[in-house]
């Protein structure tokens, strides 16, 4: 890809097309040899139709041989010739948070989606600091026991126990929920959730992303995220779990106006040796004639005036996990139990995505209606095999 494009000239529809389908042509062009049977567009060709069909990459190329595509065991060669694991486990600390894309396609898939953020933003999305949502999320794993492996038994996955972890950060307004950092996570990393927290929101930061209000899972209840949210200047929003001291408080009398119910505590969170204040919030409210009951910590402080706009802004946090949905449609599916593929695969998914999102972002200023995702990657196959047909 070449870095010194223009991001401005990327302001219509058919050149972030043009664009984007060059880029994913060039994931594997680096890696294959001039006389090498298939090129690199022919191998994405595969797995984005792969996609497109709902089929398992292995089932679709089986399928579709008499056009005398690449085999599904070329693929899987092709993408562990740029994505296998390098033993980057072994590194631990702020060296692996520099690297935790440690190989050259995730590496430079990881670009690509930086470059979708940049481009949004060069677009005016993101003019004004956004609310982001950070989450973990565990792809279930059925290949060969590893000790780089997630033990994840609480998930109820069929069939295994086992999962690989990715970690991201996502914008959570309609219309430009971009993925907007990503990093994939080994039992054996050394990366504890305030330096994921710290790395995620920077790279983001980096991008040119101002964050208003974080909202985070349960998971990072953790005076060490906390204060390291806090040492970026940053609002956040942290559900609380259901302990002796929450159950406790939610029986408290709550403070009633204007149809919502709320209660304010000033608390303190403790985890090891670290101690913050921070506010127990407990609202309940009927917004769409259903009951809503929450309970959080945050950095804002809550009152009559705000409870319910802080209540809306809680219930953003779910978006991260429509984008996984979404991003769960365009994962390349596969028997294979090979991690390197598997990751590859995800991070794949997580720049479609991303691609999909910018599409629609420049369809609207463009006064274009909204594609689906799907048939936005047909029409990116179309846009791909045009471009296979002019470069070879």
């Amino acid at each position: 890809m070449n870095k010194n494009k223009t991001i401005a000239q990327l302001n219509n529809v058919k050149t972030v097309k043009k664009f984007f389908s060059s880029s994913l042509k060039g994931i594997f062009s680096d890696r294959i040899k001039p006389q090498s049977r298939y090129s690199s567009g022919s191998i994405i060709n595969v797995i984005r139709n792969a996609i497109s069909s709902k089929e398992y990459i292995e089932t679709y190329a089986r399928n579709h041989a008499y056009n005398h595509i690449p085999s599904a065991d070329t693929v899987f060669r092709r993408i562990n010739n740029i994505a296998s694991e390098s033993g980057s486990h072994r590194r631990s600390g702020s060296e692996n948070l520099k690297r935790h894309t440690v190989n050259y396609g995730i590496e430079y898939i990881s670009m690509l989606i930086d470059e979708t953020v940049t481009i949004a933003i060069a677009n005016n999305a993101f003019s004004n600091p956004v609310n982001a949502a950070m989450d973990d999320h565990d792809e279930p794993y059925y290949g060969m026991d590893s000790r780089y492996l997630i033990n994840a038994p609480f998930h109820k996955f069929r069939g295994t126990d086992k999962a690989y972890r990715f970690a991201t950060l996502e914008s959570v307004k309609n219309g430009e929920r971009l993925t907007l950092s990503i990093m994939k996570k080994e039992q054996l990393d050394g990366i504890d959730n305030a330096n994921e927290v710290d790395y995620l929101i920077r790279h983001a930061m980096s991008l040119g992303i101002k964050i208003n209000i974080l909202l985070m899972d349960r998971g990072y209840l953790d005076a060490g995220v906390i204060r390291t949210v806090e040492s970026l200047n940053m609002k956040y929003i942290i559900p609380a779990k259901d302990n002796k001291k929450v159950l406790k408080y939610k029986k408290m009398e709550m403070k009633y106006y204007n149809g919502i119910q709320f209660l304010v505590i000033n608390d303190r969170i403790s985890s090891g040796k670290e101690s913050v204040e921070t506010n127990f919030v407990h609202i309940i409210y009927y917004p769409d004639r259903k009951r809503h009951d929450f309970s959080f910590y945050t950095s804002i402080n809550v009152d009559e005036v705000n409870a319910r706009d802080i209540a809306e802004t809680y219930r953003e946090r779910w978006g991260i996990e429509n984008g996984y949905l979404e991003k769960k449609d365009v994962k390349g599916k596969t028997h294979s139990p090979d991690m390197g593929v598997r990751y590859f695969l995800f991070f794949l998914s997580v720049l479609l995505y991303n691609m999909w999102i910018l599409f629609n972002l420049i369809r609207r200023m463009a006064n274009y209606g909204w594609i689906t995702l799907m048939d936005f990657i047909i029409s990116m196959g179309r846009r791909c095999n045009m471009v296979m047909n002019d470069n070879g």
